[in-house]
């Protein structure tokens, strides 16, 4: 029951098992991750792309009066110079209006960026929500957490992730470990098409011969953020792996722990056993 309060409005369900304050994180988060997205979705991503492709309409309109012009000048007398005098502002008109729509698209592409990766994250926090409130509830009834062992739990967490917290039945961590992976997933996916996207632009400008200082900017930027994601996929495996550990050993805390280390005489040393 929990779980479907959680479901239908985020921190609902902590709220019901004595947890406000867990309660009052997650639902604050997760609707304002989701008021966002639908801000996003249906107000500033539309008016965006109204705007872009009235900048590009502008550009191809440009483009055409500058060719009519190069034409009309190839064709035109040595003593006529008025398309002459015409086509270096024409052209002029033209870069800046290209500016200003390759500005206007990574506007637009920039927000649906946000977008993606407020969503992921938006969808992970909802769902560890809903595990942890029916974990709690489940613990608030009588549940128990069975003695696990810390070479399986390793192991299990080593293969397949989450994995070991499932087996040590800490369903909420390997919720919020997944809310981790999603979220690190669709925002390495969507950084990496904003890299995509502006090395599209950077060819674009090099071909018309254009500034890319902004652009180069932005490539330097996303794949920047891109990268972090990596790095932070690689610690969450090794975190993971760590607590998976850490919880089976103390599943059995009454119990002597497998690794000792003791002094070896006459001669100075230590001396580490591992019991499995």
């Amino acid at each position: 029951m929990t779980g479907l309060q959680s479901a239908v409005v985020p921190g609902w369900g902590q709220f019901s098992t004595g947890h406000p304050i867990e309660g009052s994180v997650a639902g604050i988060l997760d609707i304002w991750l989701y008021a966002d997205v639908i801000q996003r979705t249906w107000t500033s991503i539309p008016k965006l792309r109204v705007t872009t492709r009235a900048l590009e309409s502008e550009v191809a309109a440009q483009s055409g009066t500058v060719q009519t012009l190069q034409a009309d000048t190839a064709a035109s007398s040595p003593t006529s110079t008025t398309s002459q005098n015409e086509l270096p502002g024409a052209k002029s008109t033209l870069r800046i209006e290209e500016d200003s729509a390759s500005s206007a698209r990574g506007r637009e592409r920039t927000s649906a960026d946000y977008r993606n990766c407020e969503l992921a994250w938006a969808v992970g926090v909802h769902l560890y929500s809903i595990v942890d409130a029916a974990e709690d509830a489940w613990i608030e009834r009588g549940g128990r957490r069975p003695v696990t062992d810390m070479a399986t739990a390793a192991w299990a967490s080593a293969l397949v992730p989450g994995l070991g917290q499932i087996y040590n039945a800490h369903y909420s961590k390997a919720a919020l470990l997944y809310c981790g992976v999603i979220g690190a997933v669709v925002s390495y996916q969507s950084h990496q098409s904003m890299v995509a996207f502006w090395e599209q632009e950077n060819a674009r400008a090099i071909a018309d011969s254009a500034s890319t200082d902004v652009i180069q900017q932005q490539l330097v930027f996303y794949r920047k953020r891109r990268n972090q994601y990596v790095w932070g996929l690689g610690l969450i495996y090794i975190y993971q792996i760590l607590d998976a550990v850490v919880d089976a050993r103390l599943s059995r805390v009454d119990q002597p722990f497998p690794i000792s280390v003791s002094p070896t005489f006459p001669d100075p040393g230590l001396l580490v056993s591992w019991t499995f």
